[in-house]
């Protein structure tokens, strides 16, 4: 291993083992890797869209959605810099949650922008419920920058989880119950979404195992099948972006 020092700074370079394991290590880097460049070309394609879209009730959906393929290539580089140098972010799957966020944010102005608005009672709840979202991020971000990861952060992940998915399935359900909308494209959207929304959802879910008793390396596996899954579920998702893009 290589090390580099620049002040108090001292980084070294080399391979990593994640939970020591050079299996789960090496599935994870490619895992990761292949999260990375469908994150970026996911954004990519809605930032063009974004761009050259008129309508400009969508304008803020594209602003969501760049959001969700940059934080996942965010999330990945981060799980590669700590695979090939002694860099440690603990507050890594805050990153995650963050995308799965914008995710949900996105869910949700897709229903409000084609079928309509919300109640007065509805918007309350709706806006306390977000905040309670991103109290969740938050905590959990601050508990591992002080503890680490610890069963405690475990449950705070997967109930957060748990939170963006019931949240998501909402909006979903909203959108799709309104018939007047199915085979548009905003409709075509959604349910492209929503296999991101729950592969996504589970790989925080999974977390509630740790405070079970469950190893954290078993976690891990677990929670690498659902990120893969998520993946690809982004590639299939970039596919009707492109598809969109081509009929503006």
């Amino acid at each position: 291993m290589n090390s580099v020092g620049a002040g108090v700074l001292l980084v070294e370079f080399g391979v990593f083992l994640v939970e020591d394991d050079s299996t789960l290590t090496f599935i994870t880097f490619l895992g990761v890797s292949l999260l990375a460049a469908l994150g970026l070309r996911f954004s990519y394609y809605a930032n063009r869209n974004m761009r050259q879209s008129r309508i400009e009730s969508q304008q803020q959906i594209w602003g969501y959605l760049q959001f969700i393929g940059a934080l996942g290539a965010i999330y990945a580089l981060v799980w590669v810099l700590e695979i090939v140098t002694s860099i440690r972010i603990t507050p890594k799957n805050g990153i995650w949650l963050a995308m799965i966020f914008f995710l949900v944010l996105s869910l949700r102005q897709i229903s409000v922008t084609a079928a309509g608005g919300v109640t007065s009672n509805i918007t309350q709840i709706d806006q306390a419920v977000r905040l309670g979202f991103i109290g969740g991020i938050v905590l959990y971000s601050a508990l591992t920058l002080i503890t680490g990861e610890s069963t405690i952060t475990a449950l705070v992940q997967a109930l957060t989880g748990i939170g963006f998915l019931a949240y998501g399935v909402f909006y979903f359900q909203r959108q799709t119950s309104s018939t007047r909308l199915q085979g548009t494209m905003l409709d075509s959207l959604v349910r492209h979404l929503l296999p991101v929304l729950t592969f996504g959802a589970l790989v925080s879910i999974v977390a509630l195992a740790i405070p079970l008793g469950t190893d954290r390396t078993i976690v891990l596996h677990v929670q690498l099948v659902f990120l893969i899954m998520t993946a690809t579920a982004l590639m299939t998702a970039t596919i009707k972006l492109r598809q969109n893009l081509a009929g503006l």
